[in-house]
């Protein structure tokens, strides 16, 4: 009777002790899965966080800014004007900045005054929004388009009262192409489309005023950021 119960106790401590370290095999198997989800949940919480910074706005060099000569036709004459242009950019393709060109000099109008010569002048300047399509190192290739304001005034020889000075609303899209001369000089070569509208002029029209032209700057920076 008492070889029964020393049977009997040692095949239960078998048992229990078979339960025992399957049980805790069991529960050493849930603690690893679960530590493996919340590790690959971390993972990808940083990188998420780490994608939304990414994706934030960032200055890559700071404003290049300049001036030049631009080149177009008034009411079919040749014209120059001067002014220049600059801006930044952010994330090595957007950029952001402003503009303006002004005549020098006027155009010739016709007038019905045998003894008085009449000319036409105009300038316009606002902001630049462009994007560089090949951001090299050396040679950029970009387009922008300027939304400005112009202003435009006739003037006499002799001098006459009344100047007839009118605005209007100016749009200028642009192909352009930078060449970086040396660390802080950047040669901008580009090609435009002046889109003039609004005008009350009486002897031009917004047609006549708008039109191609070509243009030569030179930009001087600071650095990359």
């Amino acid at each position: 009777m008492i070889k029964m119960n020393s049977l009997f106790k040692n095949v239960s401590l078998k048992v229990l002790n078979r339960g025992t370290m399957n049980g805790l095999l069991v529960l050493s198997i849930l603690l690893l899965n679960l530590s493996g989800n919340l590790s690959a949940q971390s993972n990808q919480d940083s990188l998420t966080l780490r994608s939304r910074k990414s994706g934030h706005l960032k200055m890559t060099s700071l404003a290049f800014g300049g001036t030049g000569v631009l080149m177009s036709k008034v009411n079919n004459q040749f014209s120059i004007f001067t002014g220049g242009r600059g801006s930044a950019t952010f994330n090595h393709r957007f950029t952001f900045g402003g503009g303006g060109w002004g005549m020098p000099k006027g155009i010739e109008m016709p007038t019905s005054k045998t003894d008085t010569f009449e000319f036409f002048k105009f300038g316009y300047g606002g902001l630049e929004f462009g994007y560089i399509f090949y951001p090299g190192e050396r040679l950029k290739f970009g387009a922008n388009i300027l939304l400005a304001y112009g202003a435009g005034f006739t003037e006499t020889v002799p001098k006459s009262k009344g100047g007839d000075f009118k605005m209007f609303p100016v749009f200028e899209p642009s192909i352009y192409v930078n060449i970086k001369l040396n660390k802080l000089l950047l040669l901008d070569i580009g090609a435009k489309y002046r889109w003039v509208t609004g005008t009350h002029f009486p002897n031009i029209t917004s047609r006549q005023m708008s039109g191609f032209s070509l243009y030569v700057a030179f930009l001087v920076g600071t650095c990359s950021c």
